[in-house]
């Protein structure tokens, strides 16, 4: 399967990954950092957990999808499209892909989360101590419509993915209001 061409499209928006002092994603030890780190292992209060125990990312296999570096990367440039989100490796020269995730239902970056028929549109990215955040708006054909009744819901809010290398995990934020 070939890779995607992340750099060759319409990319809505962008920023950096760049450590700071005060991350404790990239200082575990002496910011007391509790979750995974940048290096793909575990920590506690800032104390490296036995084992080692490192995070699904870490252990992930090169593909199409996912370059060959293991650990987080020390600086990176986040690239979101209508369809995808690339994290980039800012340590090389070429920009080299280290993970890349596909707009798709039932998948991480899902622009219907619920099943139904409404979806989202990817439209900003922002990095934070070790999450990248994805926010969506409501697709123009989806503004102001309800769902099955009952209840009705009212989805016009904009909704946040948060991929969050610390937890090794990934969850949404959406607010949804009643029809009246």
């Amino acid at each position: 399967m070939a890779a995607y061409n992340y750099i060759d499209q319409s990319i809505q928006a962008s920023c950096l990954i760049e450590p700071k002092d005060i991350d404790s994603f990239y200082n575990p030890i002496t910011q007391g950092h509790t979750g995974f780190a940048w290096d793909g292992q575990l920590y506690s209060a800032g104390v490296l957990q036995p084992g080692p125990v490192y995070a699904s990312w870490y252990s992930e296999g090169v593909s199409a999808y996912r370059g060959e570096l293991q650990t987080f990367p020390q600086t990176g440039l986040v690239l979101l499209s209508r369809v995808s989100l690339s994290i980039l490796d800012g340590s090389t020269a070429d920009l080299t892909l280290w993970m890349q995730f596909l707009v798709q239902d039932q998948y991480a970056l899902a622009d219907n989360w619920n099943g139904a028929l409404n979806g989202w549109l990817p439209s900003g990215v922002i990095y934070a101590d070790g999450v990248i955040s994805v926010i969506y708006i409501p697709d123009p054909g989806n503004q102001n419509q309800t769902l099955t009744s009952p209840p009705a819901y009212d989805i016009s809010s904009n909704m946040v993915v948060h991929l969050d290398f610390t937890q090794d995990a990934v969850y949404v934020d959406v607010a949804v209001g009643a029809s009246v």
